[in-house]
């Protein structure tokens, strides 16, 4: 069961608690736990989250205050989960009224810009695009 953060006006959209929302963090054993990658590893570049801070200022901040995807919340939403879970529920959710609207490029840097603001480190390589390659990165507590 998905829990809406409010039911109009700003703060329409994600889950309260992520795709598993009630359900405790993702079983041990899953792709990033086969794989060992995690957010902590700077899976993604500064340049990235540039972008992806522009994108969230022009089109997701008319409903969302990045409070809401940050520190205690974040953490108790997302930690457990992947960047692909995270990446998913956002390109499928979001922008409310024509979710899947922005490429898999301008997603992957919202994610990168919420990962960043939440204070895992930038690297060298971009945050991929691809749903399978974010899956393997676990979202784990914060460095």
């Amino acid at each position: 069961m998905l829990v809406w953060l409010c039911t109009g006006g700003p703060g329409v959209g994600l889950p309260a608690a992520g795709p598993s929302a009630g359900n405790g963090p993702a079983p041990a054993g899953g792709a990033a736990a086969q794989s060992g990658g995690t957010v902590a590893d700077g899976v993604f570049t500064a340049d990235q989250v540039s972008r992806g801070e522009r994108t969230f200022r022009d089109v997701c901040s008319a409903c969302h205050d990045t409070v809401e995807f940050s520190g205690g919340r974040f953490r108790f939403t997302w930690v457990g989960l992947t960047a692909g879970d995270l990446f998913d529920t956002i390109a499928t959710l979001m922008p409310e009224g024509d979710p899947g609207s922005l490429s898999p490029a301008q997603y992957a840097a919202v994610v990168a810009y919420l990962l960043d603001l939440n204070g895992y480190p930038a690297g060298e390589t971009p945050l991929p695009t691809s749903l399978s390659a974010l899956q393997a990165l676990e979202i784990v507590e914060a460095p």
